[in-house]
């Protein structure tokens, strides 16, 4: 193999003027450069810049991503009010794990008008759960100010914990919950439906199921690039499933 061939990349072009895979930098520059939020990243082999493409991987960076016990949640100025007119925003969402526990990802699709972004990230050891809760926050993250939101998911974890209220009662009662047997038990995932509930009391949040694998255009893509996502090589760390702590699925 030649010295230039081991030097050849490939440059995917996500988001820019026109996403697609270049050759060279000056032709990659083109492309972003003046592009508001333009994602694009060189890779040294046409099939990882293909994967990236098609939402294997995300962002500019190659630090992975982590879920730390805490995330920052803004702090919308002024508050909500209940009569204000929103703009109304339409996410989907779903979640993947190979193994359960295992590599994971989460996919999000997120529409307002006829605007439209999608996210995505995996982590090298989570739960499936997990992801689908994640999902749902890193949509709610994305919103730059309060807005009117329908969340989709094929999780009956997520729809029923949101829909009956059963995360704002584990929060009134100190994040435990009663077992089959009456007992109280630490609350799973508490970490995560911290922020949700966080980000719920920001903007007004409307939870759906809908029937996964069944045809429905946004569940389908989310679920594409969350498994895209799970089965990547660029896959970050859920430091808190990864450390011994009782508040989630093990």
């Amino acid at each position: 193999m030649s010295e230039k061939s081991k030097k050849r990349k490939f440059y995917a072009v996500r988001r820019g003027h026109k996403p697609g895979i270049y050759l060279t930098w000056e032709q990659c520059r083109a492309q972003v450069e003046g592009y508001p939020n333009a994602d694009y990243k060189g890779f040294p082999t046409a099939k990882s810049a293909k994967d990236y493409l098609n939402g294997s991987v995300t962002g500019n960076s190659t630090e992975p991503l982590k879920i730390e016990s805490v995330v920052t949640i803004p702090r919308f100025v002024p508050g909500l009010v209940p009569e204000t007119p929103l703009n109304q925003v339409v996410i989907y969402t779903d979640g993947a794990c190979i193994g359960n526990p295992g590599p994971g990802g989460y996919g999000v699709v997120i529409s307002d008008g006829d605007r439209r972004k999608e996210l995505s990230a995996g982590f090298r050891l989570t739960t499936n759960n997990r992801m689908e809760i994640l999902g749902c926050i890193a949509g709610l993250l994305a919103l730059k100010e309060p807005c009117d939101v329908t969340i989709y998911s094929d999780s009956a974890y997520v729809v029923n914990t949101m829909t009956k209220s059963w995360a704002r009662r584990w929060r009134k009662n100190g994040w435990k919950r009663n077992d089959q047997n009456g007992e109280k038990k630490d609350v799973l995932n508490r970490d995560l439906w911290i922020q949700m509930l966080e980000l719920c009391d920001k903007h007004r949040v409307t939870f759906k199921w809908v029937r996964g694998h069944a045809g429905n255009e946004g569940n389908e893509r989310c679920d594409q690039i969350a498994r895209a996502a799970a089965a990547s090589g660029s896959l970050g760390i859920d430091s808190v499933y990864e450390k011994p702590l009782e508040c989630v699925d093990r």
